[in-house]
């Protein structure tokens, strides 16, 4: 806490693509989070709410790296239900 948000969003997005997560509409998911004051929590919105606007979330070849993803979200200083919604996104594309 205290600590000033220079973290970026694309840095992020980079890290949970590494990790093996497909991001369906990365374009319009990148201009909401440029838009929005907090991208996480932007972000997490779209992980919830997304599908109605066309952005998903799926796991590349049913192989993400679980602990990747959570050094990503611990990284770039997520709340923890945050990770935990996309994991259950994750889970329910299959």
């Amino acid at each position: 806490m205290g600590k000033l948000d220079t973290d970026s969003f694309e840095q992020f997005l980079e890290s949970i693509k590494q990790a093996g997560v497909v991001i369906n509409n990365e374009s319009a998911l990148r201009e909401r989070m440029a838009e929005a004051f907090n991208w996480r929590f932007a972000f997490t919105t779209m992980v919830a709410n997304g599908r109605r606007a066309g952005i998903f979330f799926e796991e590349k070849d049913q192989r993400a790296d679980r602990k990747k993803i959570r050094r990503a979200f611990a990284k770039f200083n997520f709340p923890q239900n945050s990770e935990t919604i996309l994991a259950n996104t994750l889970g329910s594309v299959h």
